[in-house]
């Protein structure tokens, strides 16, 4: 795990964004996407656009360079939590149900159960579909 937590350029990336100030964090920017391939694309005042970053397989937009700085560290802070790549919510969470092999009867588990002790379910007529009294 540390292993890969060192060779993973992603992880070593957001890991060394933590605490830097805004003119740093630009620049760090800058020459990740210089060194390592990727898209620092600024508005251009003839054609406006968001403001685009893709880096190490995340893309992130914003109206400004510090907005799409901070999407983009979110959006790669959630692709290194989610590396099963499970769906994000819209509340944030990833919701793991129980796996479910075949679903449950449980009236004829009680049926089944009452049955093996002998004793004998009696229903009420009152709650039985109109088609079955």
């Amino acid at each position: 795990m540390v292993t890969e937590a060192l060779h993973n350029r992603l992880f070593a990336f957001v890991d060394n964004l933590a605490g830097r100030d805004t003119e740093t964090l630009k620049d760090t920017f800058m020459n990740e996407v210089i060194e390592n391939g990727g898209k620092y694309d600024p508005p251009h005042d003839d054609q406006p656009h968001m403001f685009e970053i893709y880096l190490h397989g995340v893309c992130a937009i914003g109206p400004s360079e510090l907005l799409a700085i901070r999407n983009w560290r979110m959006a790669a802070t959630v692709q290194l939590v989610n590396s099963s790549g499970a769906d994000i919510e819209d509340d944030g969470f990833i919701t793991v149900y129980p796996p479910c092999g075949i679903p449950r009867n449980h009236a004829e588990e009680i049926t089944n159960a009452l049955a093996e002790r002998g004793n004998q379910l009696v229903l009420n007529p009152a709650y039985l579909p109109s088609g079955s009294r």
